[in-house]
């Protein structure tokens, strides 16, 4: 990523002049557009908004040092940088700032767990390990192309560090995503979850975006005070982690 942000035609820049920006990142079939209502909430709690168009392929080798160039653009301008991902946003994103100070995050529908993920859609092909690996490449069902270089980039490339306090929302009935993902990223980080009650992988109901609209605007209320950011956001649906690690409910 090259050039001011302000130039480039993958990038809005959205809200009034602040010293606090959120980088917000679509997910699969999104665009830098998705962050339309988000940008607005976060305007009215003093943040600006940098939304991307990540690289059309959606690769992890090029998504991920695209973000950490974007970042280090922000950093020029903004001393405060949140994040806000979905999807696979967020995986590229949880490994594109591993370690780097961020006053919070939102999560939203995160994919956690690329390899299982990945090991899943073998198996469901019939496909061995050896096999992809002798192949390269294989064609699943429905147009799916499972990737040797892809599975050991995401094998290679786990989160080690991650330091920001985070918020995650995910539905209740993700179809994508095993609950058990989450809630073991959520043990080991600190990180707090919300399920929206009968909510899929895609929260685009109305009653999904409204819960989304409102994990998000208690999460910018908080931002305020930075020590307590995303902390203790009203629930919506399942309250955070316990003492097992499990989620409330």
């Amino acid at each position: 990523m090259r050039g001011a942000l302000t130039d480039r035609s993958d990038v809005t820049v959205w809200g009034e002049s602040s010293e606090r920006a959120f980088l917000f990142v679509h997910g699969m079939g999104g665009s830098k557009a998705d962050a339309e209502m988000f940008a607005q909430r976060a305007t009215r709690h003093g943040w600006q908004t940098v939304s991307v168009d990540l690289p059309p392929a959606l690769l992890p080798w090029e998504c991920v040092p695209f973000l950490q160039d974007a970042v280090a653009m922000m950093r020029e301008q903004w001393p405060t940088i949140g994040l806000h991902a979905t999807s696979i946003g967020a995986w590229f994103s949880t490994r594109a700032l591993s370690g780097q100070p961020l006053a919070g995050a939102l999560l939203q529908s995160p994919v956690l767990d690329m390899v299982g993920m990945i090991e899943q859609m073998m198996a469901s092909a019939g496909v061995t390990r050896d096999e992809l690996e002798s192949a390269g490449e294989i064609s699943a069902a429905e147009g799916t192309v499972l990737s040797w270089r892809y599975l050991r980039w995401a094998e290679q490339h786990r989160v080690e560090a991650w330091d920001a306090p985070t918020s995650i929302i995910v539905g209740e009935n993700d179809e994508l995503i095993p609950r058990i993902c989450v809630d073991e990223f959520a043990q080991r980080w600190g990180a707090e979850v919300r399920a929206v009650p009968g909510g899929a992988h895609w929260l685009h109901l109305p009653h999904e975006l409204d819960a989304v609209a409102r994990w998000e605007d208690g999460s910018l209320s908080r931002e305020d005070e930075l020590d307590d950011a995303f902390s203790q956001v009203p629930a919506i649906g399942v309250a955070g982690p316990r003492a097992d690690g499990r989620a409330a409910t």
